[in-house]
């Protein structure tokens, strides 16, 4: 179940979005009484509600916006059990002083905004032992991946495994995330959402309509597989958008979750994957190198291109592959042609490849396995050489990519990506009619780049494509099935024009 919270300056819009929530299929609300600009009066807001309602009055400190004395706070709060909620949030160090009455719930509550303590078995021991609680709900900030991995053992343990009160166990901030999308899997009674993107009433908190309908939670059991991205940052990344539709349209029990993994905490995660029912993951920045040392079995393009961006946990064994490299020759492939004959049209072709980093290196391993004659080069030009000598091709300079004739151009650095979309890695007196130019860079999809190129006679190819086709193959390999693409693409044209409007 999803519990929407309301937090709203005035009691008619908060009458108004309940009753929206109630003709959108919501089934249980939580109204944040510190948002109200005014005085709180339950007698407009109680009586004839539409849906069974938390009634929340929450201090600063706490994350709340109430702007009163504290005796006023815990009057209300009397006065909403009297009147009938059918849930109060209490917060455990003032539970005492709020009695239980009538039928209300008690929720009592406990929040850290700054870490996920380490004696958090025995708060949660306190809090049934002196609060007389009906529902707990833990709110805390896990800071690293271990934090993280603790507090889902914590979910489960008191949840799962019934060691106590039915409790949310919610972490927030983009570490936590995972848990708001899996309490459901772990036994808790809900999951906490907001009736707006725009109202931020917790760090974290997600959207009701896509905790629903992107993230499918009502549907997400204790037999649910969960599958991920892992990444640094994380926000920006639309993969759990198209792999949890692709899981929908396919029918199939999985989710696909977003996990902020800070730099070097990426090995701690797939060592305890199992913690987590982890069955795949999607790798990005800044992780597609460091994962290799964790893998048991992995692509033969892993090891040579020193990158992977897809994992799957497979009968004890962690295996890696590279979906970028195929999935970006294919793309430049379609739009130089196709094969004929047998015969790539990237063969024997020049071509020139901007930024050796991650994507540099499959892009550049890619149209090397089709017989292209690559030239790779970045701003670090020690770097470039590095990865030429790993790759076996050439690499130039920097300054000299201006000057250099090729058929191809590939851009594989971020330059151009929003919201720095007026920048162009490569400028127009370097591409001529008749060429072919390559941006990675899919947001937005059509870059200044590829602007450029079509200005001056030359194919673009989107980076998009590459995206929507690495996407596709990493759910063959995680599922074995295979995904529409035509579904994915007007996803993702969708997802990014929404982002820049």
């Amino acid at each position: 179940m999803i519990c929407v919270t309301i937090a709203c300056g005035s009691h008619k819009r908060m009458i108004s979005e309940m009753a929206g929530l109630a003709d959108d299929g919501i089934k249980f609300v939580e109204l944040r009484l510190d948002f109200l600009r005014k005085m709180p009066d339950l007698g407009r807001l109680l009586p004839n509600r539409p849906l069974p309602v938390i009634v929340t009055v929450r201090r600063k400190q706490d994350g709340g916006l109430w702007s009163y004395d504290e005796e006023r706070r815990l009057a209300l709060i009397r006065e909403a059990i009297v009147s009938g909620a059918n849930c109060i949030d209490i917060e455990s160090d003032v539970a005492g002083k709020i009695p239980r009455f009538g039928k209300t719930k008690r929720l009592i509550s406990y929040h850290d905004f700054e870490k996920v303590p380490e004696d958090l078995d025995a708060v949660y021991e306190k809090i049934l032992a002196q609060t007389d609680p009906d529902i707990v709900k833990i709110a805390v900030t896990p800071r690293s991946v271990g934090e993280l991995l603790r507090l889902v053992e914590f979910m489960k343990k008191v949840n799962v495994h019934g060691r106590g009160k039915p409790t949310v166990v919610i972490g927030m901030g983009e570490i936590g995330f995972p848990t708001r999308v899996l309490g459901g899997k772990y036994g808790a009674p809900w999951a906490c959402a907001t009736f707006s993107p725009q109202r931020i009433v917790s760090p974290g908190i997600p959207y009701y309509k896509t905790l629903r309908d992107e993230y499918r939670y009502e549907k997400i059991k204790s037999d649910t597989e969960v599958y991920g991205v892992i990444a640094d940052p994380i926000a920006h990344s639309l993969s759990p958008l198209i792999h949890n539709a692709a899981f929908d349209a396919a029918g199939l029990n999985k989710v696909y979750v977003p996990f902020r993994v800070p730099a070097g905490e990426a090995g701690e995660l797939i060592d305890h994957a199992s913690n987590l029912d982890l069955r795949g993951l999607s790798v990005t920045i800044p992780h597609k190198a460091d994962v290799i040392g964790k893998l048991t079995q992995l692509q033969s393009a892993v090891e040579e291109i020193g990158a992977c961006n897809t994992i799957v946990f497979r009968e004890n064994q962690i295996v890696g592959y590279n979906t970028d490299y195929m999935a970006s020759t294919h793309c430049i492939e379609t739009a130089m042609g196709g094969e004929q004959n047998g015969s790539s049209p990237l063969a024997g072709k020049q071509v020139l490849v901007l930024g050796a980093g991650g994507a540099g290196k499959a892009v550049a391993y890619g149209l090397l396995d089709k017989g292209a004659r690559v030239t790779i080069t970045d701003r670090k030009s020690e770097k470039a050489e590095k990865v030429a000598e790993q790759l076996g091709c050439s690499f130039c300079d920097w300054d000299a990519r201006k000057s250099y004739v090729a058929t191809l151009i590939a851009n594989c650095t971020s330059v151009g990506m929003f919201p720095d979309v007026d920048q162009t890695p490569i400028g127009p007196e370097s591409i001529r009619n008749n060429m072919f130019v390559f941006d990675a860079v899919y947001n937005p999809e059509q870059t200044y780049l590829l602007r450029l190129a079509r200005q001056k006679g030359a194919t673009p190819i989107s980076g998009l494509e590459m995206f929507l086709g690495q996407a596709c193959l990493q759910f063959r390999i995680f599922t074995g099935q295979t995904a529409s693409a035509s579904m994915i693409r007007n996803l993702l044209k969708e997802a990014l024009a929404l982002s820049r409007s």
